[in-house]
């Protein structure tokens, strides 16, 4: 058994006997995680307006979130905090049985903390403070909380979040209600789940987007593990032995909070890369392309070369253009590149590309015949999902031949260095598994800002269900002996063979005088 650590008296109050009641003490890694928030942080100095914290199980989340929500009480009075979980029965059993049971309401020299309403999950502290424990399951969950300020927005287990709702309640919730106040968002997570490419990119790959005014200085992630967790491991030694136990990816999660081992996504290879080149004329040019218009667009140009290997020459996104504007908008983008547009073949798409709307008698051109107009030529895609992302993988890996004992990727599909195709390649790459059907990646409706979404998968996907593998020979990998003892008993094999003749032609030689046919 390891040996105890020192605590850190987070929430401590003075009784009026002058004894010390503590309310929330935190171990070494969640006390690191406290001083990156403003509560540990003197006023005026910077501090992590976004803190991720955790990765593993059993790393004291949701202690350490009770705990910053209290402290932010008490220090700003007035303040309001919100804690979120998915479901209702989830923070009522996760934090408000708990938060009763630490946080006593009255204290032992009588003076009163805080009142407790059951119905709205509220506790009113003294002070003015209020702590809400809500939950976010659904899109429509996230108009309770509208017109509400909040100084503190903790969503436990965020990855478990749709992260276009749970972005939609932090970007418009989070303020000051008082000037004190140093509004401030805490995110405690285990990998895995449909907001993992939202945390990983944010927190752990640090990823940030300048359009959006991402500022690297506001984020900060503490990782966690269950060996940082004193009082678990102590109480619990079994719990260990529960994880390591756990299938893949959940030991990889929950055990190692490992955010790229065994993660869970639908693509765990990589995509590899070559510099960016202007593809010959004689190789044939070829397009993808998934509508959107309030949703991003995304168009994938691809070159195939004499031997039938793929190129990702590059990708065009945008938002809100209609049909027309687009085709323009691609053409000039692949016209930039010295690349003619009218060398693109056929382009494959969604079949929302050929959808009509016949009503009051009106007839509009869909939007498969506005590309036409405009010189693309769309054909509808395959869209069997399960089908595209199996042939996507095969594209991008290739049969692995082995070569001293070692495999040699050999991908059909390669990508050239483009911003749009290194933003695709990131966005392939953090898609996870569909948890209803783990063959399939799941599927991300981009966000109001046009994030998070799967437009740049869905184009590849598409492109991908087109081809098959190039045809490769049996030597491909290994060079041909002429004299080896295989070759020089295939080639008399041969011999023999042409040395016996077959019955129809015996049957041409009528005369024995003629002899043996050779």
């Amino acid at each position: 058994m390891m040996e105890r650590p020192p605590f850190f008296e987070l929430v401590a109050i003075q009784l009026a006997g002058g004894e010390k009641r503590v309310l929330y003490s935190l171990q070494p890694k969640q006390l690191e995680a406290a001083r990156h928030t403003p509560v540990l942080t003197p006023p005026g100095e910077p501090f992590t307006k976004y803190l991720g914290y955790g990765g593993a199980a059993g790393a004291g989340k949701s202690y350490l979130s009770r705990a910053i929500a209290t402290a932010t009480a008490i220090l700003w009075p007035g303040s309001h905090a919100l804690i979120l979980r998915r479901t209702e029965p989830m923070v009522k059993d996760n934090h408000v049985q708990a938060f009763r049971e630490e946080v006593p309401d009255v204290l032992e020299d009588g003076r009163r903390l805080y009142k407790f309403n059951g119905e709205e999950l509220k506790a009113f502290w003294s002070n003015g403070s209020i702590t809400h424990f809500g939950y976010l399951n659904e899109d429509k969950h996230k108009y309770r909380y509208q017109g509400l300020e909040y100084d503190l927005i903790i969503p436990e287990e965020s990855t478990q979040f749709d992260p276009a709702v749970l972005d939609w309640v932090i970007k418009n919730r989070l303020r000051a209600t008082h000037p004190y106040c140093r509004p401030f968002v805490m995110e405690p997570t285990n990998p895995g789940g449909p907001g993992h490419r939202r945390f990983k990119r944010l927190y752990v790959d640090c990823e940030y987007r300048d359009d959006l005014k991402e500022n690297p200085d506001d984020y900060a992630f503490v990782q966690a593990r269950l060996e940082d967790n004193w009082v678990l491991e102590s109480r619990d030694p079994s719990y260990r032995l529960a994880l390591e136990s756990q299938p893949e990816p959940y030991r990889s999660w929950y055990l190692e909070g490992d955010w790229t081992k065994g993660m869970g996504l639908a693509v765990t290879e990589k995509i590899q890369f070559v510099p960016w080149f202007r593809p010959p004329d004689h190789w044939e040019l070829r397009g993808a392309f998934d509508w959107g218009y309030n949703h991003p667009f995304a168009f994938g140009l691809y070159a195939i070369s004499e031997d039938g290997r793929a190129y990702k020459v590059l990708t065009v996104t945008g938002r809100r253009m209609l049909p027309a504007t687009i085709a323009r908008f691609i053409r000039g983008k692949v016209r930039e590149r010295g690349i003619d547009p009218d060398r693109i073949g056929t382009v494959q798409a969604g079949r929302d590309c050929w959808s009509r709307i016949r009503s009051r008698g009106q007839n509009q051109p869909t939007i498969a015949e506005v590309f036409t107009q405009s010189g693309l030529h769309l054909v509808q895609a395959n869209q069997d999902r399960v089908l595209g992302l199996q042939r996507l993988l095969q594209l991008i890996t290739g049969p692995r031949p082995y070569t001293d004992g070692a495999p040699v990727a050999d991908p059909d599909l390669l990508f050239m260095e483009e911003p749009g195709n290194k933003a695709c390649a990131a966005q392939i790459g953090q898609m996870p598994s569909d948890p209803q059907n783990p063959e399939d990646a799941l599927k991300q409706d981009a966000d109001d800002l046009g994030m998070n979404g799967d437009d740049m998968y869905d184009e590849t996907r598409y492109f991908c269900s087109s081809r098959i593998p190039r045809s490769r020979s049996t030597f491909r990998d290994e060079p041909i002996d002429a004299w080896s003892p295989e070759t020089l008993e295939a080639e008399a094999e041969s011999k023999r063979q042409s040395k016996t003749p077959s019955a129809s032609r015996k049957a041409r030689y009528l005369h024995p005088e003629f002899g043996e046919v050779y």
